[in-house]
């Protein structure tokens, strides 16, 4: 990377990007390529990471989630993602220009063997519209088989129309992002650790060849039915029979269509030795049907069909992509790097087998006999704090913005309370929001008990209400955090625990 790039990585002001609304998550495909990239920038020097990882540990329970929001959060400063979409946009245009350019190539080799008085050699202008496809087929499908038969992590492909595609498309002289190169060398990595190389680079390169061969369609199309061609065939070496052998061989699946084909007696009329064929509108409407049939079946139906099985096996593997690699030196450091960040303890990685969420981790050390009381988006009717509560020093009330959130963890990470009791509103209903707060707070203290809290104090909470918080706790793998519908409760709970002297 180049090392002024680098240094306005470095020195660039941290942004705090919005945070999405219910806890929004980019692609894992997008999030791996964004991770990878992380990576080779940095294998130039650490990036100022302070502000994205001081977000990170608030919003995220699990260290592997942690580290993927931290390579999230510094990949929208780089301008990461934009990036990517902005390659995703200009990339259809660049393939529908190469589009383009091979049906021009294509016509103008077929052109070769148009004959001043409109007659075409129907066969020769067959292998000028299918030549270059057919290789290129052949060559596609050899390596698709030999890079699964090596089970090999590098598929082909790099000589394909996709690479260069993407090549292109990545090196677009307007809008250049200063990391685009590392970009594109992580998205080749990431296609290719995944083993979804040869299946992304197929479903570009298919898609342009389908492109093509439709374009090459509609002029031909347009072309017979405006314009009057005389179709034949010529040889100097070859025989009529070869001429109608090869004719019925390739006419057998157009005729499937229903497309009229030329039939053994019109192949030989329409031969170099009978030129008052020529003229016979039945025998040539056969032929300009036989070459558009087979343009159809042999060129454009294959690359339509291997384009949407491409786009199928890509689509399905990219949503498995795991976005961090545990053995990988660079996600040790960073580990490393956010275990001094935040030294209480967490959960190093989910099993993504389980059911249910990642257990949100305990404190492991904390002030003994100590107790803390936060009242979350309570209703302005509601009594506080909840009476019939042991008195502390520590008591908060919330309206669950995200300063205030931010406020009311730095305080317990200060105050180091043993034990925490979370006033909620029972008729509310929990979001991801309150389960990325109940993980921030359950982080800071050895034990948490949530307290269900009605509108006032003569209303009791209600059966389903706890029911509700029940079953969202076990869903949220808050199992630990103890659930509360009285105050009586929450005091016994917390009981054992004097009251501190205020901080």
């Amino acid at each position: 990377m180049a090392p002024e790039a680098h240094r306005q990585a470095m020195t660039a002001a941290p942004v705090h990007a919005t945070k999405p609304q219910d806890d929004a998550r980019p692609h894992p495909y997008t999030l791996a390529v964004v991770t990878e990239a992380l990576r080779r920038i940095e294998a130039a020097g650490p990036l100022d990471d302070h502000a994205e990882v001081q977000q990170a540990l608030r919003d995220r329970a699990t260290r592997t989630d942690q580290l993927q929001e931290r390579a999230w959060l510094l990949g929208q400063r780089l301008d990461l993602p934009q990036e990517l979409a902005r390659w995703r946009f200009w990339g259809r245009w660049v393939m529908l220009v190469l589009a383009a350019l091979l049906a021009l190539a294509g016509f103008a080799a077929a052109r070769s063997v148009l004959a001043p008085d409109r007659s075409i050699n129907a066969v020769a202008a067959l292998a000028s519209l299918l030549g270059l496809h057919a290789i290129t087929f052949v060559v596609w499908i050899v390596e698709l088989v030999w890079s699964y038969g090596a089970r090999s992590h590098v598929a082909g492909g790099d000589r394909s129309l996709g690479r260069f595609a993407l090549a292109i498309t990545a090196r677009l002289p307007w809008e250049q992002n200063p990391h685009r190169l590392q970009l594109l060398r992580a998205s080749v990595r990431v296609l290719q650790r995944e083993r979804l190389w040869p299946w992304f680079i197929g479903m570009l390169s298919h898609s342009i060849w389908a492109l093509e061969l439709a374009l090459t369609l509609v002029v031909l199309l347009f072309g017979f039915a405006f314009q009057a061609y005389h179709l034949s065939w010529e040889t100097t070496i070859l025989t009529p029979a070869f001429f109608q052998k090869f004719v019925h061989l390739t006419g057998h699946l157009p005729a499937l269509l229903g497309l009229p084909i030329p039939d053994a007696a019109e192949v030989q009329q329409v031969g170099s030795a009978a030129k008052s064929a020529l003229g016979d509108p039945l025998a040539q409407r056969a032929w300009a049907w036989w070459l558009i049939g087979c343009v159809a079946v042999y060129g454009f139906l294959p690359r339509l069909l291997l384009a949407l099985l491409s786009f199928w096996r890509w689509n399905a593997g990219s949503v498995r992509v795991k976005p961090i690699d545990p053995a990988d030196p660079y996600t040790q450091r960073i580990l490393q790097h956010l275990d001094a960040q935040d030294p209480g303890g967490h959960v190093i990685d989910a099993d993504d087998g389980g059911t249910g969420r990642a257990r949100a981790p305990f404190r492991a050390q904390a002030i003994p006999g100590t107790w803390a009381l936060i009242g979350f988006e309570l209703p302005p009717e509601a009594a506080w704090p909840p009476a019939d509560l042991p008195p502390t020093g520590n008591t908060q009330r919330i309206e669950g913005g995200a300063r205030e959130r931010e406020q009311a963890i730095d305080r317990l990470r200060s105050s180091a309370p043993e034990a925490l009791v979370l006033a909620v509103h029972a008729a509310s209903s929990p979001d991801r929001g309150t389960a990325r707060f109940v993980r921030g707070v359950v982080n800071q203290v050895q034990r948490c008990a949530l307290l269900l809290v009605s509108s006032s104090d003569d209303d009791d909470v209600a059966d389903t209400d706890d029911q509700r918080w029940a079953r969202w706790l076990n869903d949220e793998g808050l199992g630990d955090v103890r659930l509360f519908a009285s105050t009586d409760a929450a005091r016994d709970w917390v009981a054992p625990a004097p009251a501190p002297r205020a901080p």
